[in-house]
């Protein structure tokens, strides 16, 4: 790509064991200062696109402290791209992701959540086409059969074989696009959502769109239903809820490891994956690769939160 950014840096290394079970951890979350873990993965093939039509500019979507917003304004200042982002207005206030986004030369526009809503709606984007000429439109998250693409990569990249690769959900975009790998061992899938039974569908939604976009051999309905363990119940009250329990657990594990997770989506895997383990859900000799899909960024607007309300704080930013 030309741009400095390379996964090779993504190392697998050993965490702990419980159980008799043994986690290992790959490292998206070294790919980039900047552009790390999973949002880099998703933006490579966005990235290539725009370069291969006629394209001047880049819009994305995102809330007041989305890695996305991140990763795609760094990746505009390195490529000297432009970036612009439709932010959720209620959220626009006190932010250190989107203070950073504007550093990195991202302009952005607060816009109700009513309006928001129709970030898919066709005749939506169709207007602000007609309003930026030249315009990419990156859907929010970075999701799209480009962003598979870029995920089904990390099965290429595992140096040892695992029973299971165990990763963090919002959109289920990652997932799908490892499902996707004719090699990918079984995903448990932890949502970071409330509701979270909705990537189900929505996974093989995006697999059959990645398929007919290149031109893929069809995936049997049944090899999902093999391959995916989809985790509800570690959501802590919705996305971007934390509470007491989850920054003690953050703080411990980074006292133990020197590792860092993010509060949204890596804290809420690990939690989970680790009382799932505990709770005997996991044969003795299992092998359980943890994705750090990155996401570090989001923990200094965290503490904010957490400050106002004189609450623990994460111990790191």
């Amino acid at each position: 790509m030309g741009i400095g950014i390379h996964t090779g840096q993504s190392k697998e290394e050993f965490l702990l064991e419980k159980n008799g079970v043994q986690v290992f951890l790959k490292r998206d979350d070294l790919i980039h200062q900047d552009i790390s873990g999973n949002k880099w993965r998703k933006l490579k093939y966005h990235l290539e696109d725009f370069y291969r039509g006629d394209y001047q500019q880049i819009l994305t979507f995102g809330g007041a402290f989305s890695n996305h917003l991140a990763a795609t304004a760094a990746l505009g200042k390195i490529a000297d791209i432009p970036t612009y982002a439709l932010v959720r207005g209620e959220e626009a206030g006190d932010s250190p992701t989107l203070d950073f986004c504007r550093k990195q030369g991202m302009d952005w526009e607060a816009i109700s959540r009513k309006d928001y809503a129709l970030k898919e709606d066709p005749e939506f984007l169709e207007s602000l086409h007609l309003l930026k000429p030249g315009l990419y439109i990156i859907p929010e998250g970075g999701k799209g059969a480009p962003a598979l693409k870029g995920c089904a990569e990390i099965v290429d990249e595992l140096n040892q074989n695992y029973d299971a690769i165990a990763l963090a959900a919002g959109t289920g975009t990652t997932a799908a696009g490892i499902i996707s790998h004719p090699q990918s061992p079984k995903v448990l899938l932890y949502s970071a959502l409330k509701g979270g039974s909705f990537l189900r569908a929505a996974i093989a939604k995006y697999i059959h769109e990645y398929q007919f976009t290149y031109n893929l051999k069809p995936f049997p309905a049944s090899l999902l239903a093999d391959k995916l363990d989809l985790r509800t119940d570690y959501h802590f009250g919705g996305f971007a809820k934390i509470n007491s329990d989850l920054v003690e657990f953050m703080n411990r594990i980074y006292t133990q490891y020197q590792l860092k997770l993010d509060p949204v989506y890596t804290a809420k895997l690990l939690f989970g994956l680790l009382k799932d383990i505990e709770e005997g859900r996991f044969v003795a000799g299992s092998r359980i690769l943890v994705l750090h899909s990155g996401g570090l960024q989001g923990v200094a607007g965290m503490n904010r939160r957490l400050a106002r309300k004189s609450q623990q704080l994460i111990a790191y930013e």
